[in-house]
């Protein structure tokens, strides 16, 4: 599914309305999977941004854990645990259509 996707946390710590507004948002398919995750050593939903060409890289990290937090008119988000450089951080995108 294209949509927008703002991430509204940096490295865990929440991102205040003003600072997700200014954030430029990252026109994505975002896909939902069932797969085994080497960072957490067992099945679970894994969230992808994926844009361009197979072979490109991802421009978020993957949302492991992935669960629906909250959906309206306007969008959803989806939240989870995201691993940055071996630490896992709390993460949530906030996903609309564009």
């Amino acid at each position: 599914m294209h949509l927008l996707v703002t991430p509204m946390r940096l490295r865990g710590v929440p991102l205040d309305a003003k600072a997700r507004r200014r954030y430029p948002a990252i026109k994505a398919n975002v896909m939902v999977n069932s797969a085994v995750s080497r960072e957490l050593g067992r099945a679970t939903n894994i969230a992808r941004a994926v844009v361009g060409m197979p072979l490109e890289p991802d421009p978020l990290p993957p949302l492991l854990d992935a669960t629906l937090a909250g959906m309206a008119v306007t969008g959803f988000v989806l939240s989870g645990i995201e691993y940055i450089d071996g630490c896992a951080y709390a993460q949530s995108w906030w996903c609309r259509e564009g």
